[in-house]
């Protein structure tokens, strides 16, 4: 591992530290109490990962270049982003197995004749990147009807969102998601070739040091090890994922370890826990029964174990707090500007805006 991967490391780890002082002053007036602040030269990131879901669904068309950039301009630490591959292996940012409806319309055929037109509905993996390039991606989503429609929009390759980094010098992180489909396999590029190609993409645009590669096909994270272990690790998972007889979690047995996921993410070799926050997803404080899956005693055992945990997706800013308060190292969310406004109010340290 890199000296700036292993500050890294170190600085997520006091992120619990962080959040105590934040408590103390909070109610500061946010202009002053927490001004940017830039990771250094080396590229290391501070105490605490604010991580733009998607890009930041919740404010502009998910995974879309437009809402990237909008998340570098607002200042966030990490660019949190799915990649599937096409038939023809381009690592597209887009995250879902099939062309959804209600994201995406066709335009017309890549080429004439196309027995696979309209391309809407037909899993990615089937098609090509010169037919995905004809779709347009921009629609209001139901559970987002704020956001922002970036109209037009085309589905970006992974390589178009690094060039778009280096056109604002921005030292952003990025959390990289291989969506494989555990329980579908058919509908997805094997975990070797998602490895073989975001690696080639990655060393291509000089990003090793700054991506975490996150997954809830665990078969593929002791691939990427193998490739380059000094790229961080990340287990997703959720109560879908994390279960007995999983096709999910790759040679870890759920009931092997007693379905402790710290102990299987021992086994794992990863360096991030990152679960879904609530069972069932999307729980507030003023639910009963409301219950962090990484509540405190949690995170002080994963962090005793040498894990940081970064639940998703928080967007309820009582439940940002809540989390913050149970020592978790960051959070990932769809809306980086509640997220921002949260850590600025309890004086914490904010990303640098580019």
């Amino acid at each position: 591992m890199t000296s700036s991967r292993l500050f890294r490391s170190a600085a997520l780890l006091t992120a619990a530290a962080a959040a105590a002082v934040g408590l103390a002053a909070c109610g500061s007036d946010s202009s002053s109490a927490a001004s940017d602040s830039s990771s250094s030269a080396s590229g290391s990131a501070r105490a605490f990962d604010l991580q733009a879901h998607r890009g930041g669904r919740g404010e502009h068309t998910e995974e879309s270049l437009y809402g990237f950039e909008q998340a570098l301009k607002l200042g966030v630490d990490t660019l949190e982003l799915d990649i599937v591959l096409t038939k023809d292996l381009q690592p597209i940012i887009w995250h879902d197995p099939t062309i959804d409806p209600t994201k995406c319309s066709d335009t017309a055929a890549a080429t004439p004749g196309d027995r696979q037109f309209p391309y809407v509905g037909k899993v990615v993996h089937d098609l090509t990147y010169k037919q995905i390039e004809t779709l347009t991606c921009g629609k209001k989503l139901e559970g987002f009807p704020d956001a922002k429609v970036v109209e037009g929009n085309k589905i970006a390759l992974l390589p178009q969102l690094f060039a778009l980094a280096d056109k604002y010098n921005a030292r952003v992180h990025y959390n990289i998601e291989t969506k494989i489909e555990g329980e579908k396999r058919s509908e997805s590029a094997t975990p070797q070739q998602y490895v073989d190609v975001m690696l080639g993409a990655i060393k291509a645009a000089g990003k090793t040091d700054l991506v975490d590669i996150q997954s809830f096909d665990w078969r593929t994270l002791p691939l990427v090890r193998a490739a380059d272990p000094s790229i961080p690790l990340v287990a997703l998972w959720d109560e879908t994922t994390w279960k007995s007889k999983s096709q999910w979690t790759g040679s870890v047995d759920y009931d092997a370890v007693g379905g402790d996921v710290i102990a299987g993410a021992k086994q794992l070799g990863v360096q991030v826990l990152s679960p879904g926050y609530s069972v069932p997803y999307g729980q507030t404080t003023k639910d009963a029964g409301f219950k962090l899956i990484a509540d405190k005693g949690f995170v002080d055992r994963a962090h005793s174990a040498g894990f940081t945990v970064i639940p998703w997706t928080i967007n309820d800013t009582d439940v940002m707090n809540a989390q913050i308060d149970a020592g978790a190292d960051g959070i990932i969310t769809d809306y980086p500007s509640r997220l921002r406004q949260v850590l600025a109010d309890r004086s914490m340290p904010l990303p640098k805006a580019y």
